[in-house]
This record gives structure tokens, sequence and C-alpha cells, in this order.
């Protein structure tokens, strides 16, 4: 088995901080009112997308320009060694270019250590809403609800109404942690309490749930 070692900067956090710094906001939004509705039923969720549109012209890892130049440039290689190999920690390379050759990636110690603490602490934020905020200034949570009982005992299912400010607009969604998905619910009007209430109930009840 062939070792790779692609990663030349060990000292990079691929935490939350290095997506704030890097993400693609607008490219992130769109994502969000495409693929991260729940209705389009994408296996990807919110962090997923977030970590992705770190991916563009303005990000200056060298981690990424090295891959780029000296191992891969084809975008999904490039998703996949984001994603999989320097915020997941795995270690085989899913880019390589010969499918039938098998390579792994020397992962530093350190990065295993930020990557344990880098999902622990999205959980957290995913389940009480506030991941959005994290990410972006341009965020901001309005509301927020949590419900047990849905995906089993005393498993909490979470329920937030955002606003967004960008670009001298100002938008509102409802955004869902239920299950493995963090998903938008629906992009809609400023709501109030009841409203959004109401909302949440139209989206629980064809499971059976209230």
């Amino acid at each position: 088995m062939n070792k790779i070692n692609p990663i030349i900067d060990e000292n990079i956090k691929y935490d939350l901080d290095y997506i704030k710094k890097n993400i693609d906001l607008n490219e992130f939004i769109k994502k969000l009112k495409s693929d991260l509705l729940w209705n389009g039923q994408s296996e990807l969720i919110v962090i997923d997308y977030a970590i992705r549109c770190c991916l563009n012209d303005k990000n200056n890892d060298p981690n990424i320009i090295n891959y780029k130049k000296n191992y891969n440039n084809d975008p999904d290689a490039l998703e996949q060694f984001l994603a999989l190999n320097l915020y997941n920690c795995e270690t085989e390379h899913f880019g390589k270019k010969d499918p039938l050759s098998s390579e792994t990636i020397i992962m530093p110690k350190t990065f295993l250590e930020t990557s344990k603490n880098f999902w622990k602490e999205t959980e957290i934020l995913q389940d009480r809403g506030d991941l959005l905020e994290r990410i972006s200034s341009k965020f901001k949570k309005i509301m927020h609800r949590e419900y047990v009982g849905e995906q089993g005992k005393d498993v909490v299912d979470s329920h937030s109404f955002y606003q967004l400010t960008i670009n001298q607009s100002t938008e509102y969604f409802y955004l869902t942690k239920t299950g493995d998905y963090n998903h938008v619910v629906k992009f809609c009007d400023k709501l109030n309490e009841k409203e959004f209430i109401n909302e949440i109930v139209q989206f629980k009840s064809p499971r059976g749930y209230v």
C-alpha cells in the first residue's frame, strides 16, 4: 500500500474557525435554498456543505493548494480530501487518480484531536440550533424549540427560526435537526411564536408526531 503525504502544514486546524474564515457564504446560501431543503432528501447536512463551500479561489490553504497541484485537481477529489481526509481524518486516499491503486494519506496526530473536538462541538451546536450563528454573523437565530420522542426515547429533535441578512436583504427560514438530518424545512415570511409552532406541527404531523 502506497503512502502519500499531501499535508505540508500541520499547524492548520480544520475546525469551525476555518469554516468561518474560508466559506463562500453566497454559495453556501444557495445550498441552503436547494440541496439542503428537507424535501430534497440530501444525505449531506448543513455542516457537510459548509465544509465543501470552503473550496474556493479565496482559500489560500497550502494543504489544499499542494493537493490540487501535485495529486488531483478534480473538484470531487478536492471535496473528498477536505471533507473526508482533513476534517474526518480518514486515511484512505479517495481521490486517487488510479482506481486500481491503493493509497493512504499520512495523517498528523494533531489533526485527530482537532477532528474529534470539531465533531463533538458541531453536534452540540446542531442540537441547540446555534451552528449557523457560529459560522457567520449574517445568521441570527430568532426562535428555538425542542421536542422529545420522535427519534426515540430521550432523543431531542430541534427546530430553529432564523434570520439571514446579507447584501442589504433579509430573509427568514425554518431549520431543523431531526434524527441525523440538519436541513432547512422552508424559507418563508417572518413568523411570530404562534406561527412558528404551527409550522413545527405541520412539519412533524405527517410522521405522526406533534
